[in-house]
């Protein structure tokens, strides 16, 4: 059972923190000056992924509206950022949709693969969707490096969990037990995000 209702003055209050957040670092860690266009993209982004996090971590659900809010704007952005390369509006909307497409397939792939040989499902629908809304944030190429962020955020908090006693030795981290893999997949998302920005500077 959920561990907390529902709360849109949750989702909003987290969000709100989120944009504040996520547009310090990106003017204090990236040019501040040039790039007025980044700080407002990295507060939307952080926004949704700061109440998606909240959400995934008290109630093992990733909310849809914020999810396809950072879907959303996800593709703008990128297809902002490809026309102003030099890439023409169909060759920018095609990448965009082909990153949105392969990682959420990639996730709804071994979601269904881990469900036939294990019965159960390993992945949420909700973790489909926000892989590709990171898809469409970072393209196909670079989203792995985000669920390797993710992973390692995962498995660290499962090692926390055993070496505080959370989970006693003897039961392991059993096929029954959940984890909220969105809650460490999105703010890697922002985080890899804000790393290539920087790395585009550069």
């Amino acid at each position: 059972p959920p561990r907390l209702a529902p709360s849109s003055k949750r989702h909003l209050i987290a969000a709100a923190g989120g944009a504040l957040a996520g547009a310090l670092a990106a003017a204090a860690l990236l040019h501040p000056a040039g790039q007025p266009g980044v700080i407002i993209a990295s507060a939307v982004l952080c926004a949704a992924i700061a109440a998606i996090t909240l959400e995934d971590a008290l109630r093992f659900r990733v909310p849809d509206p914020w999810v396809y809010g950072a879907l959303l704007s996800g593709v703008a952005w990128t297809f902002a950022v490809r026309l102003r390369s030099g890439e023409g509006g169909l060759v920018a909307g095609g990448a965009v949709l082909i990153a949105v497409v392969v990682c959420g397939g990639a996730f709804l792939a071994v979601r269904e693969v881990f469900f036939r040989l294990r019965g159960i499902d390993g992945l949420g629908l909700g973790d489909v969707k926000l892989a590709a809304a990171g898809g469409a944030w970072l393209g196909w190429e670079a989203i792995p490096v985000a669920v390797l962020m993710a992973a390692a955020g995962a498995l660290a908090f499962v090692g926390t969990q055993a070496l505080t006693g959370k989970v006693r030795r003897a039961e392991g981290w059993s096929a029954g037990k959940r984890i909220a893999f969105g809650a460490f997949l999105a703010p890697a998302i922002w985080g890899t995000w804000l790393m290539l920005q920087g790395v585009a500077e550069v």
